[in-house]
């Protein structure tokens, strides 16, 4: 099986490091909204990626933090005259019913923030007293020089360069906070505050996942600095890569702007009151993961009609099997061994369903693989 590798921007023989078990870290939601499509993308995509890992035999670990500590959740949750902690719970809450409706399986583990503070302080303290990390006015930042620098996932630091990183007391323009001092923040030893984004997932995935993991996954514009800044904190901390292979999906496009949440959103189950949740996963399985996605309702009817037709096929099919049909199960095999070309993997059932082949076997691979129940 090959994956493209965002580190090395090539395409790589998958070799876990250890050989029936794979270790993944997922990067998951910043818990104060309702998920919207772009959340559908990345997890539906990652959902095929273990799905097909576990169709080969392997035992998949699989880590998804919930980020349960940020400033939008605050805010919501002045504004709503509510605790934090309320908020949070509620968001977690639905994204479950989001991802369920979507058949997407469930992660080994789920962490959270709030319970890795401790931890979340061990290292910074690790960090301060190696010389990695300073404290200026009331935040610690991490040394991104002392560390050697950026590079691991980009490299060309300077195109990141804006004038809101340019901030008066840190060292250089890309040193990023590991811990912001704050009355109103979590008591700790080292003092009262929050921790920061980069440092809290590099603790939760080591914690349970140990120095070393297989797969990171998330959307490609975590890359940086989000990805970069992790892979730079936990080198600092145990003196080498943690990271064997980083994979990065594709965005979703809105009338050519990036899906966020501070620009217009369009709900999962906003979608799913007009599609059946299978034709969503036929839509986002219909382009390969790293491309970018541009939303419509054309192309979600074009699916519709896809699963459809695929499924009338399906209700059809015998247990028999020929030499034509083991011919095309090894295509669609062969496609998600090319770095899981599921838009290849589809094109492969659609035309085995328009020709009428019987072989009840290719489709509950389909079903299994990409999760679209027929």
């Amino acid at each position: 099986m090959l994956i493209f590798n965002t580190r090395t921007q090539n395409k790589e023989e998958f070799i876990p490091s250890e050989p029936s078990k794979v270790k993944i870290y997922v990067c998951g939601p910043t818990v104060y909204d309702l998920c919207h499509i772009g959340h559908a993308r990345s997890y539906v995509c990652f959902d095929v990626l273990k799905r097909y890992l576990i169709e080969l035999g392997y035992r998949v670990v699989h880590i998804q933090n919930f980020t349960d500590i940020d400033d939008k959740i605050f805010e919501r949750a002045r504004r709503e005259g509510v605790s934090s902690s309320e908020i949070s719970e509620r968001y977690i809450n639905e994204y479950f019913k989001d991802m369920d409706a979507l058949n997407i399986m469930r992660a080994s583990k789920y962490t959270r923030v709030t319970e890795y503070l401790q931890k979340i302080v061990e290292i910074v303290e690790k960090l301060l007293n190696s010389g990695y990390a300073y404290r200026y006015g009331n935040e610690i930042y991490f040394d991104v020089e002392a560390s050697g620098g950026f590079g691991e996932l980009i490299k060309n630091v300077e195109e990141f360069i804006v004038d809101s990183i340019k901030v008066e007391g840190k060292r250089k323009p890309f040193d990023f906070v590991l811990w912001k001092f704050d009355e109103n923040g979590f008591n700790s030893k080292i003092g009262r505050g929050f921790p920061g984004w980069h440092a809290e997932c590099v603790v939760m995935s080591m914690e349970n996942l140990g120095n070393e993991i297989d797969i990171h996954w998330g959307g490609k514009d975590l890359i940086y600095p989000h990805h970069e800044c992790e892979s730079l904190i936990a080198k600092a901390l145990v003196g080498k890569r943690f990271v064997k292979y980083w994979m990065h999906n594709g965005l979703v496009l809105l009338e050519g702007r990036k899906m966020s949440k501070s620009s217009s959103k369009i709900y999962i189950r906003e979608i799913l009151k007009y599609y059946p949740a299978p034709v969503l996963r036929m839509w986002i399985l219909s382009k390969h993961y790293r491309r970018d996605l541009s939303f419509s309702e054309e192309d979600l009817n074009t699916a519709w009609k896809k699963y459809e037709k695929i499924k009338r096929a399906a209700k059809k099919a015998g247990d028999e099997e020929n030499s034509k049909t083991k011919e095309y199960i090894q295509e669609f095999l062969s496609a998600m061994n090319d770095d899981m070309n599921t838009e290849k993997a589809i094109e492969v059932v659609e035309e085995f369903s328009e020709k009428n082949l019987h072989g009840l076997r290719l489709y509950k691979i389909f079903e299994r693989v990409l999760g679209i129940e027929l």
